[in-house]
């Protein structure tokens, strides 16, 4: 058991495992993650449980996967009713307070927390309704509206920016009237908008990124894209069906570095706020991202899918009892930190968290590691379909309800280039992974529990047409704001 002590959660949105210089990039400037991860450990097999802000949010909370707490999409989401961690541990005394991006339904929920400061939900407490059209058989149309937040990428600043600094100065403020509180150990939740698209930042940030000097994405032609028929949706969807042109590609990656590099700054701020408090001594720091961002790869802009680009995320921890500079090979997933930070803290499980199907992950910091495997799924926008993924030692098997399953070699191909059931339809341990799959979820239950749920919340809004002339949104508004709505 770890002893007690203060931590400080920084949640960001839309950051790849690999794009940062503590996990080996060679070109992106994170110092201030690479400092958490030379003080602390660093997990470089770590997972989102789906691929999709709202659905990843919810189990980040909850330490259960969308099939179990119905959190399918961007507009069926967390309302406090399942149990959080943040209930957990303010329930037996700690303070548990969340700053910035939340992306639940509402703060007249009862989510869980002490107090929530300027957070961001679902836009008027319905979100994305458009996801739920995913349900009908003809799909839905495509959309403009996505495709324009990468083609605006360069100098300049979006209001994510401008929302990352009113979280940072928030976040120092509740540290310096709270952090040396007598008490038991507090929770402190600082989340980040960035780097989600539009990757548009100051030029001091854009200039650290010559476009014509960062790396081209795998397979990003249309002649080298993966022709499976779930990417082929997804590239049709978002608006990204056709060739691109190569300026387009460059100025997307450096427009996604330097917005990483933008959030880097933000966070490096707040733990410099803790140690001018002399807070070191008694409070970790924990540091994850909802999901990935592909960038190119493969042709897709976003995630929405089971590369690793989209599901690998970043997972560093620091602090007081930890080791430093070490690296957890562990396969290590987000539904691992609700049973984490209850124990980080020296609060305990109740009796209803026993069916948790996530393990604490302080064993695996102190270098007790153990074989474990990770599990995602995807019911949204961009899929006709659900799709299931499980890494299981160097092998990710990826299901796809009604589509042709997938099978990558993790470790000999991390970028996922080359599908092995193409070439042996009949490899065994796309077997051997589908049973231990389906002893997690029978993908076509869920599928068809999305599905009907999905429609059901579409009836809320005036049916499928009603959601249709409402239109849709490519990211979500920062509290304060309007959203504009793309008709489709």
């Amino acid at each position: 058991m770890p002893q007690p002590a203060n931590l400080i959660i920084f949640l960001t949105d839309n950051h790849a495992h690999d794009i940062m210089g503590a996990a080996g990039h060679p070109m992106v400037r994170t110092p201030n993650l690479d400092a958490l991860a030379a003080a602390g450990v660093r997990f470089d097999n770590a997972y989102c449980v789906s691929p999709l802000c709202c659905p990843s949010r919810a189990a980040l909370a909850t330490g259960r996967y969308p099939h179990q707490t119905k959190c399918w999409d961007n507009a069926l989401v967390y309302d406090g009713k399942v149990p959080s961690w943040h209930h957990r541990v303010r329930e037996q005394g700690h303070v548990a307070t969340a700053i910035g991006k939340l992306h639940f339904r509402s703060s007249d929920d009862d989510n869980g927390f002490t107090d929530e400061i300027d957070v961001m939900h679902i836009y008027e407490e319905k979100g994305a309704v458009l996801t739920s059209l995913r349900a009908t058989e003809d799909g839905v149309p495509n959309r403009q509206s996505h495709r324009k937040l990468y083609e605006d990428s360069g100098p300049g600043e979006a209001d994510y920016q401008i929302y990352d600094r009113r979280i940072t100065q928030q976040a120092i403020e509740w540290l310096e009237e709270n952090g040396r509180a007598d008490g038991k150990p507090w929770v402190l939740l600082v989340s980040y908008p960035s780097p989600h698209p539009p990757f548009r930042v100051a030029d001091r940030f854009w200039d650290m990124y010559p476009v014509d000097q960062v790396p081209l994405p795998v397979q990003w032609r249309l002649g080298e894209r993966p022709t499976h028929p779930a990417v082929e949706y997804l590239a049709w969807m978002n608006s990204f069906e056709g060739d691109l042109d190569e300026d387009f590609v460059r100025r997307a990656v450096a427009g996604y570095y330097a917005l990483i590099t933008h959030t880097d700054e933000q966070i490096g701020l707040v733990v410099e706020a803790m140690q001018n408090l002399d807070l070191n001594d008694n409070t970790r720091i924990m540091y994850t991202s909802d999901h990935g961002e592909a960038a190119g790869h493969h042709g897709i802009y976003g995630k929405a899918n089971h590369y690793e680009h989209s599901i690998g995320v970043p997972l560093l921890i620091s602090g007081p009892g930890i080791p430093k500079g070490a690296v957890a090979h562990q396969v290590a997933s987000h539904i691992d930190l609700f049973p984490t930070i209850v124990e980080a803290l020296g609060a305990g499980l109740a009796q209803v968290d026993e069916d948790l199907p996530g393990i604490s992950l302080w064993p695996a910091i102190q270098g007790r590691e153990e074989h474990r495997a990770a599990f995602t799924e995807f019911h949204a926008l961009g899929s006709r379909n659900g799709s299931f993924a499980l890494r299981d030692g160097k092998y990710k098997f990826i299901y796809h309800v009604g589509m042709p399953n997938q099978l990558f070699d993790v470790e000999e191909d991390p970028a996922d280039e080359c599908d092995l059931l193409l070439a042996a339809p009949d490899h065994p341990m796309a077997a051997t992974l589908e049973a231990k799959l389906r002893a997690i979820v029978d993908p076509e239950e869920a599928d068809a529990q999305a599905k009907a749920d999905q429609l059901a919340n579409a009836d809320n809004f005036g049916g499928l047409e009603g959601v249709r002339k409402a239109g849709v949104f490519a990211a979500s508004p920062i509290p304060g704001k309007a959203v504009e709505h793309e008709m489709v």
